[in-house]
């Protein structure tokens, strides 16, 4: 019989719901509904009840689409972006603000922080150094200018843990998906309460329990399954943080082999069995794997794939009217009429670290011509992201021993050039395979109970080798690429309006 598990992967712009059955009985399926269109002016805050809304609709879609008798269904579990908060008061309703992963607010924070702790010792503790797309200084802001909702708080849960409560009533964490609340203890796998009490008004009994990846924690509630077409009661299990679960799908789950989730933004992570200590690790990000299977060390390109896709309709276009059309969609142009620079598009950051996060730049064009059309825009961006990728891979090889391979998953991972591009940069084979074949994989596997070696044994992949008459030529543009985003980072910073406003941890999806 089969056995089809469900995942809810919830990203920033949308819920992708996948199905996926580990005997292979039933072919892997996968619809996305996007959230409805925001009604309120901030847009560094989302509404957790109209994203609740969205999973069980992407959840009622995936039923449907499935078309499998009830019985066949194992269960539910999720995997969610990781940063942002949902507060809940004494009766379980949210109380506001929720900030987005991109709202960077606490900026100013992050500077208190950092004099009071310092990037090191946060990292040493939590795995993650100070900056606003973070959870702790979200944290702390909301403490400081929404004092009266900070008193109704008495449940801090972060995103995949609002969707568990959302589908079965448990309230539940999972250490892959909190610890960028940076509230974690990362060596110690809890709470980081002596910590916290030193620095925030967090009470012990303000956050949930612990659950490894793939524990059943509740069953499904009658008023979702009704709405969705399950049986009331089916058992609903704890996931992961979204990178480690997409990064295991891909075939992460090798150590050594770093894993590229190229979708709205452009995380990088690598699988160890241990790393030698958490500061030893810095700048990386430090974090356990779902299912207490290793630790994952990750670096980042910021907001690769929604810089990338801004373009995506301006193809046809080229002179004035795209110049124009590309300011409408945010970008700024650097004038290089007299330096001829090559036809250059920022669109992710080669600088991994708090100094390299510090300041967001508006994502800049430089060398455009009257020549150029949207097609090559597109493409300058798309490569663009290869070259900041190239960068923040080499900060993760340099964890451990290199391996000949990249894998690459996520959307961007479909095209062929952006592929066989990530090859020629790094010298590295790039490994891919096809998205929808490995959509819930990882989650399916853990609520089975079976290893996603053996899930992934009939998935082939796709190899692409890197072409070496390309890579001196790409090795240069990367060199170059790092001195331009670098300038561009100096003007922002001495701009009055600091262009810091980009989503740079959404969903990969």
């Amino acid at each position: 019989m089969p056995e089809i598990v469900v995942t809810l992967d919830i990203g920033g712009s949308g819920v992708k719901a996948s199905c996926f059955d580990p005997a292979g009985d039933i072919a892997p399926a996968a619809t996305t509904v996007r959230y409805p269109s925001a009604d309120h002016r901030d847009d560094g805050t989302f509404d957790p009840g109209a994203w609740a809304e969205t999973a069980i609709a992407a959840l009622a879609a995936i039923v449907d689409r499935c078309a499998a008798p009830s019985r066949h269904y194992l269960g539910i579990t999720v995997s969610a972006i990781r940063i942002p908060f949902v507060l809940l008061d004494v009766d379980q309703r949210v109380v506001g603000p929720s900030l987005l992963n991109r709202d960077r607010r606490a900026l100013p924070i992050v500077g208190e922080l950092v004099a009071s702790v310092g990037h090191r010792d946060l990292h040493r503790i939590t795995g993650h150094w100070a900056a606003p797309e973070f959870g702790l200084p979200k944290l702390l802001w909301i403490q400081r200018h929404c004092p009266e909702a900070w008193a109704q708080v008495r449940t801090i849960v972060q995103l995949h843990d609002w969707f568990i409560f959302r589908l079965c009533g448990a309230v539940a964490s999972e250490a892959s998906s909190a610890a960028m609340s940076q509230m974690m203890d990362i060596a110690a796998g809890t709470w980081a309460y002596d910590f916290l009490a030193s620095v925030a008004d967090v009470r012990s009994e303000m956050l949930p329990e612990f659950a490894a990846g793939g524990t059943r924690v509740g069953g499904l509630l009658q008023t979702v399954a009704h709405q969705v077409g399950l049986p009331a009661g089916l058992p609903v299990h704890v996931g992961g943080g979204d990178t480690h679960m997409s990064a295991l799908a891909a075939g992460g789950q090798a150590y050594g082999h770093p894993v590229v989730v190229a979708g709205t933004t452009g995380p990088a992570q690598l699988a160890v069995e241990s790393p030698a200590t958490v500061e030893d690790s810095f700048p990386l990000l430090v974090s356990s794997l779902p299912g207490a299977t290793g630790w994952a060390l990750e670096s980042n390109a910021g907001p690769t794939g929604e810089i990338a896709d801004r373009l995506l309709d301006l193809t046809a276009l080229s002179g004035p009217d795209l110049q124009a059309a590309a300011v409408a969609r945010g970008f700024d142009f650097e004038d290089t009429v007299s330096r001829s620079e090559p036809l250059t598009v920022l669109s992710g950051n080669p600088f991994f670290g708090p100094h390299g996060w510090r300041v967001w730049p508006t994502p800049t064009i430089v060398g455009l011509t009257p020549r150029h059309t949207g097609a090559d825009l597109l493409d300058a961006a798309r490569t663009g992201t290869c070259l900041a990728l190239s960068q923040v891979l080499s900060q993760l090889s340099a964890a451990c021993e290199p391996t000949t391979a990249v894998i690459a998953t996520g959307g961007m991972s479909r095209s062929a050039s952006w592929s066989q591009t990530l090859a020629d940069v790094t010298g590295r084979c790039v490994l891919v395979r096809e998205l929808d074949h490995v959509s819930g994989l990882a989650g399916a596997a853990l609520v089975a109970d079976v290893s996603v070696e053996s899930a992934l044994q009939n998935i082939e992949s796709t190899c692409y080798t890197p072409d070496p008459t390309r890579h001196s030529d790409l090795e240069r543009s990367a060199q170059a690429y790092c001195r331009l985003y670098a300038a561009a980072q100096e003007r922002s910073a001495q701009s009055p309006v600091s262009g810091n406003e980009v989503d740079v941890h959404a969903s990969p999806h």
